[in-house]
């Protein structure tokens, strides 16, 4: 939101025709008529009309409005909200240079009868950043998984655990194999405009060593030019990674006076899922990784497992999330909370103790840390 106004988007798909991408939406609406209740005025944009002027001529594509820390708002052209959006995945080749940035002008109009809100777009010249394959997990129990790929465990169906699990039991056991966990699709993830500059984050493919795995790319922008031609010069940019592990999942909060926090989920060779952070700085870029809470297992999730779901598509907590309060950033990110054997598993209904779900282990880690 900025001083005017709340802004919604949302990504729109064929009810019948799954997969079929109809573009972003981004819904403004006045914060005064939200506070004062009774009737409220939205106003629509569908990006599909500025399609012609972007890269590809693709419609925006989860198009992030920015959210300002106190009151620190653009009252520029009679107040600005800024979103950006990213283009990589409807490359061919899975990467791209460029980010969409995008400008709600006249926000104040928002409180008037008949809003005059405008939206326009253009592009800023960026680092590569590139769709990431899956990420790896530190191998460990996943009793879940397990279950379903035993076949010597007595029960009252029969012997396997997966006769447990399916009912009515079609014929297993089921082989599974540990869970590679999602890394998102290199789509614009949380977004903030603190301090005159735009702060952003999302997945991206990186080589480390070598070894190709997912990190977090950011971005610094300050914007400029004309309402009618959004433009926007580069900071500092850069990408969070680390070797034989995996970072996903960004979120980026910013305080009044431009200090920062990326937090994110760290996952691979050394680590089960935990929650992690970094500082962000406008001149000096990301600073170290620091672990806040460490993954105890691997992620165990029912998605990730035939015959729990037909077609296999592990999924989990998925995002992050950040948010300022004075000098504290809070910050919300996936972790594994808890890990058990089978046989625990089993013997305590499927729950490891009532620390997890039969169907699902994942947990989330909110943590702060003070910026003074």
């Amino acid at each position: 939101m900025d001083a005017n106004g709340l802004y919604i988007t949302t990504n729109e798909f064929d009810l019948f025709t799954p997969g079929t991408f109809h573009g972003a939406q981004i819904y403004a609406i006045s914060k005064r008529e939200l506070a004062a209740g009774g009737t409220i005025t939205l106003v629509q944009f569908d990006t599909v009309a500025l399609a012609p002027t972007l890269p590809f001529g693709i419609q925006g594509f989860t198009v992030w409005p920015a959210l300002s820390p106190a009151t620190d708002f653009n009252v520029d052209n009679g107040g600005t909200e800024f979103l950006l959006s990213s283009v990589a995945v409807f490359s061919k080749t899975g990467a791209f240079n460029e980010l969409v940035l995008w400008e709600l002008t006249n926000t104040q109009s928002l409180d008037s009868p008949s809003p005059s809100v405008q939206l326009t777009t253009g592009t800023v010249n960026t680092q590569t950043y590139a769709v990431p394959s899956s990420s790896n997990q530190k191998a460990g129990d996943f009793p879940l998984g397990q279950c379903l790929a035993d076949g010597s465990i007595s029960t009252p169906l029969g012997l396997g655990c997966w006769r447990l699990l399916i009912n009515p039991p079609p014929k297993g056991p089921f082989p599974q194999t540990e869970t590679r966990l999602p890394s998102n699709d290199s789509r614009m993830q949380q977004v903030s405009y603190a301090n005159g500059k735009l702060w952003a984050a999302l997945d991206t493919a990186v080589t480390v060593n070598g070894q190709r795995q997912a990190g977090a790319a950011f971005f610094v922008l300050h914007p400029k030019g004309a309402a009618s031609n959004p433009q926007a010069d580069v900071v500092t940019q850069g990408i969070i990674a680390l070797a034989n592990n995996n970072v996903t999942y960004p979120a980026v909060a910013v305080t009044p006076s431009g200090r920062g926090v990326i937090a994110f989920t760290v996952l691979g060779n050394d680590h089960y899922p935990s929650a992690g952070y970094a500082s962000l700085d406008a001149k000096i870029g990301a600073g170290d990784v620091h672990i806040v809470a460490e993954g105890a297992g691997p992620d165990d999730g029912f998605s990730a497992y035939f015959p729990e779901v037909a077609a296999v598509r592990p999924r989990w907590g998925d995002y992050g999330a950040a948010a300022v309060d004075g000098n504290t950033i809070w910050f919300a990110s996936e972790y594994t909370a808890q890990t058990c054997n089978l046989s625990t598993y089993v013997a305590s209904n499927f729950t490891c103790g009532n620390t997890r779900g039969a169907l699902g282990n994942w947990a989330t880690r909110i943590s702060q840390v003070n910026m003074q």
